[in-house]
């Protein structure tokens, strides 16, 4: 079972209260927020000396990565399917699933039971979801595969 496919399943059992006691991860939430300064200068190459005249407002990342908390999750992608989109093995990928899924979007689907992070390409009634690496191909929806989208793929964050 992948990455995604065991982060997913864990967020739809806690999104549906089927877990188990005996299985339950606890979820700790920060009681307050914390801001990051966001210096309003460019740094082309480099960070300047933060100093009190280049400091824009502060900075809240939930503000920044989460447009609707109660539909918003996190998964850690694995695989190298999405690399020409930016997203590597390791990435965190922010997904919303209040957000109409249009052509382009990049998407977490449940394609016949495994999860995957694909682009999204419909056409004429025909759904395509596109790899981003040409070591990969493209998932062809037929009648016969059992799609669910799961959300749209809204930020990435990779660790250094």
């Amino acid at each position: 079972m992948s990455t995604i496919n065991r982060n997913c399943i864990y967020i739809n059992e806690l999104a549906h209260n089927t877990r188990t006691p005996t299985t339950i991860r606890a979820i700790v939430q920060s009681p307050r927020k914390s801001y990051v300064p966001l210096v309003a200068s460019l740094a082309a190459a480099g960070f300047p000396s933060p100093a009190d005249d280049y400091l824009d407002r502060p900075l809240d990342f939930n503000d920044l990565l989460i447009e609707n908390p109660a539909a918003t999750f996190a998964v850690r992608i694995s695989g190298e399917s999405m690399t020409g989109a930016g997203l590597f093995p390791g990435d965190i990928a922010v997904v919303n699933r209040a957000r109409k899924v249009v052509n382009s979007n990049i998407v977490l689907a449940l394609v016949d039971g495994e999860f995957t992070l694909k682009r999204y390409k419909s056409r004429a009634g025909k759904i395509k979801l596109l790899a981003e690496n040409p070591k990969f191909s493209d998932i062809i929806i037929s009648d016969d595969t059992i799609l669910e989208i799961w959300g749209v793929v809204t930020h990435s964050i990779r660790i250094l």
